[in-house]
């Protein structure tokens, strides 16, 4: 498995908050959503407003609110926040990579030394899941302490297997070969089936999960539903897959389900499948997130400028700075 997260071999549409309040601050109008399908994002011609509400990565800076943490790195990746500090895989120009705690005031502790598999941290900051496969095939899942780096729970699953979310000592994983999705107790060690569908998207807050219909022979398809009731379907899909949803669960952001793209476009929709708007980059998007359920914030590369962008339907600007090229 990589070593970056596993983002769907999907291709993307985006799921947007309610139509309500207007984002704050200096913005740039664009066509109403309602005539115009797809909004194309030009950062360098959008203006700047707030920063983001929740922490991101532009280029190797930690941006959050107004602070910003530059990082000296080839490439950083924000697992997400624990107990007050950003952990991150941090990969250096040497080839070489580790997880670090980053505090707020820069200070820098590695938590581990190198990093194998997929990496994930889960929502309340205490464990972070390492996958990595094996041959038969089998996965393994190491679980470890966010603050030490220390193993605290491992095991082997059949199949191949990912780490959809986690929270409070439990996590949602998909899995393939054979399909079927799960919960996985990291105290107990006890599974509960939730699904024999192979499942690629969970949000636990939000109560909701996407599993995947069909097989390498047949075409498949994405079901959405309650992850409370993962038998009722909310939206099926043979061409959107979701990769984000709202905190109360009303919206998704979504891509292609296909590999082959369209690129640089990700889209929203509502809770049962109703297109809302498109939106698409020169360049590419990236880190796709909901800042609220009304806003979303997309990682914006252009063929020159980049930057995290805020959109509200048909209204959106700049939440950072500019920064040229790709950032790396």
């Amino acid at each position: 498995m990589s070593v970056r997260p596993a983002r769907l071999l999907v291709a993307s549409a985006l799921a947007l908050a309610a139509l309500g309040a207007p984002v704050a601050s200096a913005t740039a109008h664009v066509p109403s959503a309602r005539s115009v399908a797809t909004i194309t994002i030009k950062p360098a011609t959008l203006d700047r407003g707030a920063g983001p509400a929740i922490p991101r990565v532009l280029g190797t800076t930690i941006v959050d609110g107004d602070l910003r943490i530059a990082i000296a790195a080839q490439e950083v990746q924000l697992f997400g926040m624990s107990g007050g500090d950003y952990v991150a895989g941090v990969w250096r120009r040497n080839g070489t990579a580790r997880v670090e705690r980053i505090a707020t005031d820069g200070a820098r502790l590695t938590i581990m030394d190198h990093i194998r598999g997929e990496l994930s941290l889960s929502r309340d900051g205490q464990q972070i899941f390492q996958v990595f496969s094996r041959r038969a095939p089998v996965t393994v899942v190491n679980v470890r302490d966010a603050y030490t780096g220390d193993r605290l729970a491992s095991r082997i699953f059949r199949g191949y297997v990912q780490v959809l979310d986690a929270d409070a000592g439990r996590a949602v994983l998909g899995a393939a070969r054979p399909t079927r999705t799960f919960w996985w107790n990291t105290g107990t060690d006890r599974a509960r089936r939730i699904s024999d569908r192979e499942g690629y998207f969970a949000d636990i807050p939000a109560d909701r999960i996407g599993t995947f219909t069909g097989g390498p022979r047949k075409r498949f398809c994405s079901v959405v539903a309650p992850l409370s009731a993962p038998h009722q379907t909310l939206w099926r899909s043979c061409r959107q897959a979701v990769i984000a949803s709202s905190p109360n669960g009303r919206r998704f952001l979504t891509v292609f389900i296909q590999g082959d793209g369209p690129f640089g476009k990700v889209s929203v929709h509502g809770g049962h499948g109703r297109l809302i708007v498109s939106y698409r980059s020169p360049g590419a998007f990236e880190g796709e997130a909901w800042e609220t359920n009304h806003t979303v914030l997309l990682t914006t590369y252009g063929i020159k400028k980049s930057a995290i962008v805020r959109c509200q339907v048909d209204v959106c600007e700049r939440a950072t700075e500019l920064i040229d090229g790709w950032g790396r």
